[in-house]
């Protein structure tokens, strides 16, 4: 049983006649005519009895009637209602972000995505990129903003932006008075490092061996906000993402670039061949225009 079958059975009892039920269908009487047959052969009964120019329902007809009519009419619903969810984005987003992104971007992008889908839900998961690629597998987020390498195959990205990373140097420090720096003049300091199980504190490892120093580290910590705390009182120098620089006025230390010019790149990942959500697509603009507001403030 189809549902065009049914519109044609029920365009036949309201207008009375195959040929008029054809037209209103936008079909040739013959192929609706078929279709009512291939439904009654289904149904192993006739629904109507043609006597001569009239056509009168059968009992399962009348039984069926009420039926089509009402499956009709929540088809019709279900239609109306998902155009209604995809004009007005209305559904549930779950997303997920790394620590080194959530704290400077996700109070912005979360209150600018309210905003503008008040009767969406959004559900935010902080976490390491391993637990996300796990969830995102899991099917338990529907996109995570994260930054590369992202290895695994059973996922994809696009990219959303770059981050350039910068130095944070205290003002107690001569290299804060360099008007340029490079990567190489901070190997014998002090260097307040993120853990390498953040992929940001590996990032920074990977720029540093590939410009062949080996830093000098003091403290290694779990918590930007510690590194910028450390910095602030003299105890080293540290690389830091330029959107945490964007977001924390510095304190007793100063923000440098670096002549390398080092960044990640800012990525959403989604489950490969999933459907993308039209709330996903919306929270990667949201997230690139917001970024964009941040870099084109004055930082150094």
């Amino acid at each position: 049983m189809e549902l065009h079958q049914l519109r044609y059975f029920i365009a036949i009892v309201e207008t009375g006649s195959f040929s008029k039920a054809a037209k209103r269908c936008y079909v040739t009487q013959p192929s609706l005519s078929q279709q009512i047959i291939k439904l009654e052969k289904e149904l192993g009964r006739k629904l109507f009895d043609r006597l001569g120019s009239k056509v009168v329902l059968t009992d399962t007809g009348n039984s069926l009637l009420p039926r089509a009519r009402r499956i009709i009419q929540e088809t019709r619903e279900i239609e109306s209602e998902i155009r209604d969810d995809k004009a007005s984005n209305n559904g549930f987003l779950s997303v997920g972000m790394i620590p080194t992104i959530a704290p400077f971007l996700l109070p912005l992008c979360h209150r600018k995505f309210k905003k503008k889908f008040p009767k969406a839900v959004i559900q935010i998961h902080e976490n390491l990129t391993e637990n996300l690629l796990q969830m995102l597998i899991g099917f338990k987020i529907d996109i995570g903003i994260m930054s590369l390498p992202i290895n695994s195959e059973l996922v994809e990205y696009k990219k959303l932006f770059d981050d350039p990373l910068i130095l944070s140097v205290p003002e107690s420090f001569s290299l804060s008075k360099s008007k340029k720096v490079k990567i190489k003049d901070l190997e014998k300091l002090p260097f307040i490092a993120l853990d390498e199980e953040h992929c940001f504190g590996e990032h920074v490892q990977t720029v540093c061996y590939e410009n062949q120093i080996t830093p000098d580290i003091v403290c290694k910590t779990w918590n930007i906000s510690t590194i910028l705390n450390s910095v602030s009182l003299g105890s080293g120098i540290s690389i830091i993402p330029m959107m945490t620089a964007l977001t924390n006025k510095p304190r007793n230390y100063v923000y440098k670039n670096l002549v390398e010019n080092p960044s990640r790149a800012i990525v959403s990942v989604n489950y490969r061949n999933r459907t993308k959500k039209e709330l996903s697509l919306e929270f990667e603009k949201i997230i690139k225009e917001e970024y964009s507001k941040l870099a084109n403030q004055k930082l150094i």
